[in-house]
């Protein structure tokens, strides 16, 4: 007889669980992403295509969130990427802090190879190690350069911003046209 109470002390307390749990609200959605403007896109593979008559004169980086985060920057050239550095971005604060090129021929304008930048980002949550991707970036792109935004979670504000500042238009030179001619004087 107690291992039949038991038993129908297990059986009612599994029912009146499954009771509770069902009649639990499932989570919240996720926040919506960001609005997008019509110069930017979700992107994964951020790639910034540099017009063929500018060069990237500067890249700087900001933390927006607490999270700590290192920003890689690099070239893809074919279908390699070469790496310039890493940068650790100070913050969070809303200013930008100057990445230091570190191979200035990956950035000037020298033939087609080299017109495609990127940038991607780890972050970590401890402060320890570095492990974490971003969630998902945003790219955007200006008359004067380009801005990535990572964002570590689904939140309006992203986790760290990289900015490629570009250069004026560069215009070809031309020779200087040659001299005119001596003429000669008619006697």
């Amino acid at each position: 007889m107690p291992r039949l109470k038991g038993s129908a002390g297990v059986a009612l307390v599994a029912g009146l669980m499954m009771f509770v749990a069902s009649c639990q609200q499932p989570p919240p959605p996720p926040p919506p992403l960001p609005p997008l403007t019509e110069s930017c896109k979700f992107t994964n593979t951020p790639v910034v295509v540099v017009p063929a008559d500018r060069a990237v004169e500067h890249i700087s980086a900001g933390r927006r969130g607490t999270e700590p985060s290192l920003v890689f920057v690099a070239v893809r050239i074919g279908d390699d990427f070469r790496q310039d550095g890493i940068m650790y971005v100070p913050g969070p604060d809303l200013g930008y802090h100057r990445y230091l090129i570190n191979h200035l021929e990956y950035f000037t304008q020298s033939g087609d190879a080299r017109k495609r930048v990127t940038a991607s980002m780890l972050w970590s949550s401890a402060g320890a190690y570095y492990d974490r991707a971003p969630e998902f970036s945003m790219l955007c792109l200006d008359i004067d350069g380009a801005t990535i935004a990572f964002y570590t979670a689904r939140t309006l504000q992203p986790n760290t911003v990289v900015r490629f500042d570009f250069s004026p238009p560069i215009r070809p030179r031309h020779p200087p046209p040659p001299p005119p001619a001596p003429q000669e004087s008619a006697s």
